[in-house]
């Protein structure tokens, strides 16, 4: 589904919002709820999202009300540095993976992953998705940009802070 672009558009635009020094976002740290009203595309109908950030890593919390009731929490601690780290769904306890990345100040790249078997039995990582995180110049907005796999944009959320 092809709704805002390419990523290519949305990098550009990222680094012109970004400041000039490379480095985690601790910023990010704390508690942040979607905004729907300046969301766009599929998206559930509330959702909590917690970070802590500390030196190299960060802890990621997220939990969600789907428009049907249903019911979605993962959890992960992954560090900036493109690896695989395990990422666990809290209401099924399936495991997929995800990867981090600081691509520029304030704007981070979540590669999310799961593994399967290829033709000859051997467990591949297989990349379906990615979520752009830029954080707003003044700390008080979190935009997310979720692609699938071929790297179009499926939808937009945006999170605002909340008081601790």
């Amino acid at each position: 589904m092809r709704m805002y672009g390419s990523i290519p558009g949305l990098l550009a635009l990222a680094a012109m919002i970004s400041a000039a020094a490379y480095a985690q976002n601790p910023e990010m740290s704390g508690k942040w709820a979607l905004n729907p009203d300046k969301s766009q595309g599929p998206g559930p109908a509330s959702e909590l999202l917690n970070y802590r950030i500390t030196g190299d890593e960060e802890h990621y919390s997220a939990d969600a009300t789907q428009k049907d009731g249903g019911k979605f929490k993962t959890e992960y601690r992954a560090k900036y540095d493109g690896k695989e780290y395990p990422n666990k769904n809290l209401v099924t306890g399936r495991v997929t993976y995800t990867a981090l990345r600081q691509m520029f100040p304030r704007v981070e790249e979540v590669t999310n992953i799961r593994h399967v078997k290829d033709s000859s039995g051997k467990e591949v990582s297989e990349v379906t998705g990615h979520f752009i995180r830029i954080l707003s110049a003044d700390g008080k907005e979190i935009t997310s940009v979720l692609t699938d796999a071929k790297g179009e944009v499926t939808s937009v959320r945006v999170f605002d802070k909340q008081a601790d």
